[in-house]
C-alpha cells in the first residue's frame, strides 16, 4: 500500500513537472532519488514523499542521499512531501533541522511553491484566483 501511494505521488508530481515545461524521469525504486527533472535551465533531483499524517520523518540516510546525488549529478536537491488534503509542499534537505536519526517535515514549516520550485512566476491574475478558492 505505501509503495503505490509512494508510486503515484511520483508520477502525479512528474506530471506536473511535465506540465511546466520539465522532461521528468522516474526512478523507479530508487535508491537515490525519486525523479530527476531538467528545462535545460534548471534541474532538480527530487526525493518524494506522501503522508495523511500532521508531520513526516524521514531517515538522515535518505536526506545525505539526495544530497550527495544532486551534488555529483548537479541538480538542486528537493524534497516533495504531499501531505494529503493540504497539498504539496517543497523543501531544500539542507535547511532541515535533525530530529535524532530522522528529520521531522511538517505542513506549517516554511515551504517552496511548486511555482517557486519550477522559476515560474505566477500572474497576478493567478494569485488573485488562488485567493478567491
Amino acid at each position: 500500500m505505501k509503495y503505490r501511494r509512494g508510486a503515484n505521488a511520483e508520477r502525479e508530481l512528474a506530471r506536473m513537472l511535465e506540465s511546466a515545461g520539465f522532461a521528468v524521469v522516474r526512478s523507479a525504486g530508487s535508491h537515490r532519488v525519486d525523479l530527476i527533472a531538467g528545462n535545460g535551465k534548471l534541474y532538480l533531483c527530487i526525493e518524494v514523499k506522501s503522508t495523511g499524517e500532521e508531520r513526516l520523518y524521514i531517515p538522515k540516510e535518505d536526506v545525505e542521499k539526495l544530497i550527495s546525488f544532486s551534488e555529483r549529478f548537479g541538480g538542486r536537491p528537493l524534497l516533495a512531501v504531499k501531505f494529503r488534503g493540504r497539498g504539496w509542499r517543497f523543501f531544500h534537505p539542507k535547511a532541515l533541522s535533525p530530529n535524532g536519526k530522522s528529520y521531522r517535515v511538517e505542513p506549517s514549516m516554511s515551504f517552496l511553491t511548486l511555482e517557486e520550485v519550477t522559476g515560474k512566476q505566477p500572474t497576478l491574475r493567478e494569485v488573485l484566483a488562488r485567493e478567491k478558492a
